[in-house]
């Protein structure tokens, strides 16, 4: 009973993100239903075995926040192949880009804007800055990712942490801002 429930769930979560505009690859994996907004020219990209976990029952960190994919104007966010996330906000208006097997902790605010002008009312444009998220990074939950952004292959990202400049790769960060910890081995 449990495999059809998922089965019928996936499919169901699916159709609800091509639905909406999504470009999704036949084996992404969508366990419960994302708020979708595209704008004009917007593209939302999920890659094989890419995951979103929306539903409570599919990370026990999901909480009524729920999940928000938005793609702005002629914006891309891309989740690579065996890429992931739970329950975050992930707002693009110039480009996100989600490396390969790299996991995002529920309750993340991932946005490549200041969303609005600096200082508020001010007649100056929104600043952008697309972000990158490497190859295998992990970032832990309750993170946020600031515009310009990149985060280098094998880095992991401590829960809480607010990043607002470049990680190397195979890094170990963490605090508000966060900053660099030790490096990390790579597997042998």
């Amino acid at each position: 009973m449990k495999t059809l429930f998922l089965r019928v769930s996936r499919a169901f979560g699916r159709y609800w993100c091509m639905l909406h505009g999504v470009e999704t690859s036949t084996s992404a994996l969508i366990h419960g239903l994302p708020h979708i907004k595209l704008k004009s020219g917007g593209r939302i990209i999920l890659g094989d075995g890419a995951t979103l976990n929306v539903s409570r029952w599919s990370n026990p960190l999901n909480d009524s926040r729920g999940m928000n994919l938005h793609a702005g104007p002629g914006a891309i966010i891309r989740f690579c192949k065996n890429s992931g996330a739970s329950t975050s906000k992930i707002i693009a208006h110039s480009a996100i880009h989600i490396g390969e097997g790299s996991l995002i902790g529920a309750g993340c605010l991932i946005c490549d804007s200041d969303m609005h002008e600096v200082p508020l009312g001010a007649d100056m444009p929104v600043k952008c800055a697309p972000i990158h998220i490497g190859n295998q990074v992990f970032i832990g939950a309750n993170c946020t990712i600031l515009k310009g952004v990149t985060i280098g292959d094998g880095a992991v990202v401590g829960a809480g942490s607010v990043v607002t400049g470049d990680i190397p790769p195979a890094t170990l960060t963490a605090g508000q801002p966060a900053r660099a910890l030790r490096e990390l081995r790579s597997p042998s």
